[in-house]
């Protein structure tokens, strides 16, 4: 059964109690969002953890057709054979149709204490119109070299080994998170967001800190 898309009024007032922290992969946002929770005790909203139900399991052919397309693909057709423009283009498709998800899961949540939602698909042209205020969202944005050293620490991404070809799948996913980022920093850019640059310099604790600062003139900051 469809459900009526809430306006952006709607969603303004509904979602403001809602926190919100996005930037590309590799920016650290998970640790820092651990550092938050802990010490506010609010409510944690991770948009990765939430992934396979927005992309697989709620997924709908009318309501969502780009996600609903993507089922099915082997490891090779969703990660070998697309070129890391094609990927790109299929990463900004399928978001726009799982934003007003993760907005439904968010509405759906209690309103005290406040959420923190954080995730590398929460773009600035899909959070700004949520916002009662510009000190309810962040942006965390790395240089390509705090990026590289994440990557390199972590392995990504741990799933080539399933494809026919682990170096193109590699190269592929790495190729398309740089085009992510460039994006996202444009936006941030282009829309004169707040956001943190990212270079090894500060420890999370100290980025914690000036987010903690940043949050604390909304209204419903507790």
């Amino acid at each position: 059964m469809m459900t009526e898309t809430p306006d952006r009024t709607d969603l303004r007032h509904s979602l403001a109690h809602v926190f919100w922290i996005g930037g590309p992969s590799d920016a650290g946002k998970t640790t820092v969002t651990r550092i938050l929770i802990q010490r506010r005790r609010w409510q944690w909203y991770p948009c990765d953890l939430h992934e396979h139900n927005h992309l697989i399991a709620r997924a709908d052919p009318v309501l969502h057709p780009n996600i609903y397309q993507a089922l099915g693909r082997s490891m090779d057709e969703s990660w070998v054979h697309p070129t890391p423009q094609q990927l790109f283009e299929q990463v900004l498709a399928t978001n726009d149709e799982r934003f007003p998800m993760i907005c439904e899961d968010l509405r759906l949540m209690p309103r005290r204490p406040p959420v923190l939602a954080e995730g590398p698909r929460l773009f600035p042209k899909l959070v700004t119109p949520v916002l009662t205020s510009l000190h309810q969202a962040i942006w965390l944005l790395p240089t390509d070299a705090f990026i590289r050293a994440s990557q390199e620490r972590r392995d990504k991404p741990g799933l080539r080994i399933e494809s026919s070809d682990p170096e193109r799948f590699r190269a592929n996913f790495l190729a398309r998170d740089r085009l992510l980022a460039d994006y996202i920093r444009a936006e941030v850019a282009r829309l004169g967001l707040p956001h943190i640059e990212i270079d090894g310099q500060r420890t999370a604790e100290e980025i914690a800190d000036s987010i903690q600062l940043h949050f604390a003139i909304h209204p419903t900051y507790v």
